[in-house]
């Protein structure tokens, strides 16, 4: 009837706008792990460019200068380390995962909703 087929209308846009809502929803966090990804290389670049950059015309007969920035390079390195380990443990499978599988099990139930609908709709 046409009541009916104007509740399954209604709720086949219900459904459709939802699963905009979860789609971007699942964008946002896709773009927040490439965020992460990026920050992640910049702290391992950070790491690696002190190591790149030397000035040999001056650090040659100064040891006690080289033997400092060692030092100082090496306190560098563990302190990015850390935050390196922090931010993988914080961020690094365990959010993503489990709302990318949230959304992927939303998105089948609902895409699922949406053709029995349109099979209903159509006869």
């Amino acid at each position: 009837s046409k009541e009916e087929r104007y509740s399954l209308k209604q709720q086949i846009d219900r459904l459709q706008e939802e699963v905009e809502k979860q789609y971007q929803l699942y964008r946002n966090e896709a773009d927040a792990r490439k965020m992460l990804i990026s920050d992640i290389i910049e702290l391992k670049y950070r790491v690696d460019a002190p190591a790149m950059k030397s000035d040999n015309s001056t650090e040659k007969d100064d040891t006690t200068l080289i033997k400092f920035k060692l030092n100082k390079t090496k306190e560098d390195l563990a302190k990015l380390q850390d935050k390196l380990n922090e931010v993988l443990a914080d961020y690094g499978d365990v959010v993503p995962r489990r709302e990318y599988e949230r959304i992927e099990a939303f998105t089948i139930q609902t895409t699922r909703v949406l053709i029995l609908s349109t099979l209903l709709y159509n006869k």
